[in-house]
């Protein structure tokens, strides 16, 4: 009886012994598969290979979870990709490919804060391949957000190819504006209408800067004559309005560009306002009524 006994146990003992190795060859063939189809940018076969695996396992790794994520973003399917990015991040095995994938997801979704989170993350990994990218892409958040410092202080990290993209200069121009270092938003501006003449950020800015020059020197030097009419004082005066009217005709030229490409009512003020001071009735009653028109 105790024989009987111990051979059903040494069968069974085979056969879930048999069972287990044929388990794990087939767990060992399906992540090679599923490894080999996201190698080759095979997505949607590296997914249903990852996703079986997850079904399969009690404990799914981190690296499985990670590159499951990257292959849902790679198709579209941004809910799947945070989900399993996440998972991959609380067992510490998300990649910087992981992390660029994760912070692309959040963007679509308009989370701009977890965004930059992730961009963050993975510059701090120090990635040898995709750290231009992920710089690339935070200085870009960073302008979105407005985190005009931040934004400042990583542009140096750009390359000089990056540096020359339009779209990044653009956005270099908005910081250099907002923390009102003129001279080289100006340098910038004019650099970027050699590129795009119609670039309606750098148009705005220089319209704006050469209009309030030459109002601000204007007022200015009318004031000065006024307290103190000499000959010299006159003089001053005369010098000062030529580069006024100079000033004025450079921003007139931009606006009239501006509202050409986009009819705002600030930039047809900002026009009455100059034809004012050319005492050009006409014009100036024309583009007053532009700005007041409903």
């Amino acid at each position: 009886m105790q024989s009987k006994l111990f051979f059903r146990a040494s069968v069974a003992l085979l056969l879930a012994a048999t069972l287990s190795c044929s388990t794990t060859k087939k767990l060992h063939q399906l992540t090679s598969d599923a490894n080999t189809a996201f190698s080759n940018g095979d997505y949607k076969t590296a997914l249903a290979g990852y996703e079986q695996l997850m079904a399969g396992e009690k404990n799914t790794t981190g690296e499985v979870y990670c590159k499951a994520g990257i292959s849902a973003w790679e198709l579209g399917q941004t809910e799947k990709a945070i989900d399993y990015l996440e998972k991959s991040k609380q067992l510490n095995a998300i990649n910087p490919q992981g992390y660029i994938a994760l912070a692309k997801a959040y963007r679509k979704i308009d989370n701009l804060s977890r965004e930059i989170t992730n961009l963050e993350l993975c510059l701090e990994r120090n990635p040898a391949t995709l750290k231009q990218t992920a710089t690339e892409m935070l200085f870009d958040a960073y302008v979105r957000s407005e985190n005009w410092q931040p934004a400042d202080s990583l542009w140096n990290n750009l390359n000089p190819l990056q540096q020359e993209n339009l779209l990044l200069k653009t956005g270099y121009l908005k910081v250099k504006r907002k923390l009102s270092q003129t001279d080289k938003a100006v340098e910038l501006a004019k650099s970027i209408l050699k590129i795009d003449k119609n670039n309606t950020d750098a148009l705005d800015f220089l319209a704006e800067y050469h209009y309030k020059r030459a109002d601000e020197l204007y007022v200015r030097e009318m004031k000065a004559y006024e307290s103190n009419k000499t000959m010299k004082q006159y003089r001053q005066l005369t010098d000062a309005l030529k580069q006024v009217n100079a000033d004025f005709k450079i921003a007139r030229d931009y606006l009239e560009t501006l509202y050409k490409i986009n009819p705002d009512k600030r930039y047809a003020r900002y026009l009455g306002n100059i034809y004012t001071r050319f005492e050009n009735k006409q014009k100036a009653a024309y583009w007053y009524k532009l700005a007041s028109d409903k």
